[in-house]
């Protein structure tokens, strides 16, 4: 499991858009590493507290200039 912390908000979408509004903080699992980045399932999202958001399984291509640092952990 990776914890990603990014910089500034990924998203800013509608109230009903697939991924939360705001997301600061993303749990999942890195598939691919391009060169631009990270290829990333994002399972789980929080806020800048760590208080869970609503939002589906998806597949994100974060930049490496969005993201702030990498938590690397252990699957249980």
């Amino acid at each position: 499991m990776h914890t990603i912390f990014l910089r500034t908000a990924l998203f800013t979408l509608p109230k009903d858009g697939h991924v939360p509004i705001g997301t600061l903080i993303i749990e999942g699992e890195i598939v691919d590493r391009p060169a631009g980045g990270l290829v990333v399932i994002a399972k789980t999202f929080k806020d800048e507290r760590g208080r869970d958001l609503a939002g589906s399984q998806v597949e994100l291509q974060l930049p490496w200039s969005k993201i702030d640092h990498i938590w690397v952990t252990a699957n249980p």
